[in-house]
């Protein structure tokens, strides 16, 4: 078995895919194989799988296309789940892998396992540079872009996720904690962060490893700088997804928490169940905040 199994879950991806792949097999660690679930493409992508699987049969491991669309969550929790190397990655089709990203990503795992129990979640990141649909270049560094602070406190996972999916590498241990996602988990990489950053570790290498395509399809995508794609209109939608993912990580975790993290997790659960003014002073009472003084602002205006 590799050392490594690379996630991909691929939908309508035919124009992109080839890129993708001709980046993994430029990687300078060769130690992967791939694990693809299609998630019920209906373009050409199942026939280019087949045809890479031809030429590469030594690095498909397992190929799944039995044409159900679970959404990229469940897909991605599903190959997780058919997983069994020591290291995991998940992998977007519409991305460019530079060639050093999984070596420099293990040797941090491999710093971090040192000082960490073989049953601790643990995860290593990185920044992203931004292309579009053209390959153009948008920035180099997406968490500039974003103004975060990538080394938060685990409190912080709460409401921000700084991890994005296909940037992570993560061990047995982080795969056996979080997954499979438990219902109503919308996010497996925010999912995954907030776990790993609760009960292990997170570490965040600032140099790029690939290039994260922007475009239209985008199941997720970058949002804009600074938190420009947040509006007064999304802001409530939001604060109810973060309150339910806190109520969702209770009921699995919440015997392996302290009264104190359990009382602040519970705070936000409660969020969801608050309206108006009652719900801006459970805010400020519980301290519910967000990076940066703006957001916070504006979490308090339009909560």
């Amino acid at each position: 078995m590799a050392q490594v199994q690379i996630l991909l879950s691929t939908w309508n991806g035919e124009r992109w895919l080839p890129v993708l792949l001709e980046s993994l097999l430029q990687q300078t660690y060769t130690d992967w194989t791939l694990l693809i679930r299609d998630d019920g493409s209906q373009d050409q992508t199942c026939k280019l799988l087949l045809q890479w699987q031809g030429l590469h049969p030594d690095k498909v491991e397992w190929l799944e296309m039995n044409g159900l669309h679970l959404g990229s969550a469940a897909s991605f929790s599903r190959l997780v789940e058919l997983s069994r190397a020591p290291l995991l990655m998940f992998c977007d089709q519409d991305d460019v892998w530079f060639p050093d990203k999984i070596k420099r990503q293990l040797a941090a795992m491999q710093r971090l396992s040192v000082q960490n129990d073989v049953a601790t979640p643990l995860l290593v990141h990185t920044d992203l540079a931004l292309i579009n649909a053209r390959d153009e270049p948008i920035t180099d560094s997406f968490w500039q872009q974003r103004g975060f602070n990538v080394r938060q406190p685990k409190q912080d996972y709460l409401l921000t996720n700084t991890v994005t999916g296909c940037a992570a590498l993560f061990n047995r241990a982080a795969a056996t904690k979080a997954f499979p996602l438990p219902p109503g988990v919308a996010q497996h990489d925010r999912w995954l962060a907030l776990v790993c950053a609760w009960f292990g570790a997170v570490e965040s290498l600032t140099q790029a490893s690939m290039q994260y395509r922007q475009h239209t399809q985008n199941a997720i995508g970058a949002g804009q700088a600074h938190y420009a794609h947040v509006t007064a209109v999304s802001i409530p939608g939001r604060l109810a997804a973060w309150s339910q993912q806190a109520e969702i990580f209770l009921s699995c975790f919440g015997n392996e928490l302290s009264r104190v993290d359990y009382r602040l997790i519970e705070a936000l659960a409660e969020l969801r169940h608050l309206k108006g003014w009652q719900r801006r002073r459970h805010i400020v009472q519980h301290r519910l905040f967000k990076q940066g003084v703006l957001a916070n602002l504006a979490l308090l205006w339009f909560a």
